[in-house]
């Protein structure tokens, strides 16, 4: 083939495919957690969750409204994530009542359908 024809062609191989790779799926959140993450355990204790199964992190902001809250977490062990901010769901809104952004909390996240809820939050001592 002559250079002409394979700029040609690959022009029209992209034009073709371009759209196609352009719907494909982007990587999820799970993305950057290790394949060997712990799933999330079955939280049959209930409310009465050992304190290390809690994670330490700050409000940054909180909308009861919608039930999420953003946090600013260290390493989340349960679920094998390393520290960032990020926003979750809760289990109850009424359980942001007490808090305010800045306010230092203990908190358990698990993962359910895969979103990440806040099923316990405690003031941190």
């Amino acid at each position: 083939m002559k250079p002409l024809a394979h700029s040609i062609a690959a022009l029209l191989l992209t034009s073709v495919l371009g759209p196609a790779l352009a719907q494909a799926p982007a990587d999820g959140h799970d993305s950057h957690h290790p394949a060997t993450a712990p799933a999330a355990q079955d939280n049959s204790r209930g409310t009465s969750a050992d304190q290390s199964d809690l994670s330490d992190g700050e409000i940054t902001r909180w909308d009861p409204r919608t039930g999420k809250v953003t946090l600013r977490h260290g390493e989340i062990k349960n679920l094998g994530m390393p520290p960032m901010t990020m926003v979750f769901r809760v289990t109850d809104a009424s359980m942001l009542a007490p808090f305010k952004p800045g306010d230092k909390v203990r908190f358990r996240v698990e993962q359910h359908t895969g979103a990440y809820i806040v099923t316990r939050m405690e003031a941190a001592r």
